[in-house]
């Protein structure tokens, strides 16, 4: 009886980036930064700062919808 190797040598996927986490921590990251910007009076940093937070919290639930639309529709 022959005995089944216990590590089958086989490649494993390549890990992808994890955008969701990226752009999630990315927008808290940089309205905190744009937060104290602004408390220190520092207009055009603030002005940057928010900007580009709304930028990535726009992509990250833009990201997370379409992983829910793929997964519904994935279901069917």
């Amino acid at each position: 009886m022959p005995i089944q190797a216990i590590n089958n040598n086989t490649p494993s996927k390549r890990q992808q980036p994890n955008y969701v986490k990226w752009t999630g921590y990315g927008a808290l990251g940089l309205g905190t930064a744009s937060a104290i910007a602004g408390a220190k009076k520092k207009i055009k940093p603030h002005k940057f700062l928010a900007y580009t937070a709304g930028i990535l919290a726009i992509i990250h639930t833009g990201i997370i919808e379409w992983y829910h639309f793929q997964r519904k529709n994935s279901a069917k």
